[in-house]
């Protein structure tokens, strides 16, 4: 009996260990259910122990992967995978108690299938980014209220928060707004945004770079990709918050979607 007490208290100490890093960052536990956000409310306590559960035994697996709560992504390093939270946290409820009996082999399955196939809310990164053309800081001073996305830097992925109201929280993480919505992260495989821009290029030569960068940005965030993709579904208003950052430095009037795509 005090074996399987021990066994059980070794859980359920890695999987609040898991939950810290994850929900809560720097705090002493789990944050109660009624004042969780986005991913973390699709899953009460029991469900949200589970899914850690199966991250970790997918982490003691030898797979190498990192977690980022604040901005809803898990980072798969091998392949170079960055999946949302927020689908997993959905995908894994739906899996109901056959989850709840065997997260291992549900968090494997599930972790399979993004690695295998691009999706709304996975993004697969192209390997072995390299930016010796400061690429990445172009970027970065157009889209403004990056968050930093696990492992980004390296894999060559910028992360820009989208808040659900009118601004981000005290860590610069994309908060939710006064009715409620989540807010989410827009991340960018920068290699793919960097061939669109090469090709853009090069069909004007007489336009200047930064506004040739916008004009790709713009018309990425609008179609949805190719290199592009969101934690967290955007609504109408933080799309047009993205596009007006991306292509509007003068702050005029955001451009429709429409507007955006014809680009």
């Amino acid at each position: 009996m005090w074996i399987a007490l021990a066994a059980a208290a070794v859980v359920l100490g890695v999987a609040v260990w898991w939950a810290r890093r994850v929900f809560v960052p720097g705090s002493s536990g789990v944050p109660e259910a009624g004042h969780r956000a986005g991913w973390e409310a699709r899953l009460d306590e029991e469900a949200a122990t589970a899914l850690l559960e199966g991250l970790r035994a997918y982490a003691d697996a030898g797979n190498t992967v990192d977690i980022g709560g604040e901005c809803g992504v898990l980072t798969v390093f091998e392949p170079p995978r960055l999946i949302s939270l927020d689908l997993l946290a959905g995908r894994f409820a739906a899996r109901g108690q056959e989850a709840m009996h065997d997260p291992q082999t549900t968090v494997g399955a599930l972790l399979a299938g993004f690695l295998a196939t691009e999706e709304p809310g996975v993004l697969h990164v192209r390997p072995g980014w390299t930016d010796g053309d400061g690429f990445a800081a172009r970027v970065r001073a157009i889209v403004h209220s990056e968050v930093a996305v696990p492992g980004g830097g390296a894999l060559g992925v910028l992360g820009v928060a989208v808040p659900g109201g009118d601004g981000l929280d005290a860590q610069g993480v994309a908060a939710p707004g006064d009715d409620g919505r989540p807010g989410t992260t827009l991340l960018l495989d920068l290699a793919r945004i960097r061939d669109q821009y090469e090709e853009s290029r090069a069909r004007q030569p007489g336009a200047p770079d930064e506004v040739v960068l916008r004009s790709v940005l713009t018309s990425a965030i609008a179609n949805g990709g190719p290199g592009l993709t969101w934690t967290v579904p955007p609504t109408e208003r933080q799309l047009g918050s993205a596009l007006a950052t991306a292509g509007l430095p003068d702050r005029r009037p955001a451009p429709t979607v429409k507007e955006a795509a014809d680009h």
